[in-house]
């Protein structure tokens, strides 16, 4: 289905590979109406693992799949193919602060999905007021060896709605 969103790889103007990744995932995810299935599927893993930093339509989350990684779903939720959706910035955020995320892996993965310059893009975009130790060395590692060919992604996104504020009454 189509998003009514761009897509990463249509913000940053950086075409779509064959991915036999998303391709998996598309196996794996449930029908989401007008939605990506796949794009869904991903935040509803995310969710639950307990992140909760997206909002999922959906009532039902369906099961927790074991063998997705939190490396994979950062990967699918920030690949070309995905939709460029402001709701799942925070969400990746809370996962890269997590320092459940092994980042060795994050960029293996985000280079073989073509992911890197969207990821990079969302680690400088994060306030100094919310980066932690595992921010600041994914950000090191991304600067040590940059994305190659990359544009940022030209998406809108105020870095003020990454700052976690206290809950109102």
């Amino acid at each position: 289905m189509k998003s009514t969103y761009p897509t990463y790889g249509e913000a940053a103007r950086q075409p779509a590979h064959r991915s036999l990744f998303r391709e998996a995932l598309a196996r794996r995810a449930r029908p989401a109406g007008d939605a990506d299935p796949v794009h869904e599927y991903l935040i509803d893993q995310a969710n639950l693992r307990g992140f909760h930093g997206a909002y999922s339509g959906r009532a039902d989350l369906g099961t927790l799949d074991a063998a997705l990684t939190l490396e994979e779903i950062i990967v699918g939720l920030l690949q070309p193919h995905a939709p460029a959706e402001g709701r799942v910035l925070k969400l990746v955020v809370r996962m890269l602060q997590s320092g459940q995320v092994d980042p060795d892996r994050l960029l293996f993965l985000a280079r073989r999905e073509i992911a890197t310059g969207v990821l990079a893009w969302l680690v400088d975009l994060v306030p100094a007021a919310e980066r932690n130790e595992h921010l600041e060395r994914l950000g090191a590692m991304l600067r040590r060896h940059p994305p190659r060919h990359a544009r940022p992604p030209n998406v809108r996104y105020d870095p003020r709605r990454l700052v976690r504020r206290p809950g109102l009454r």
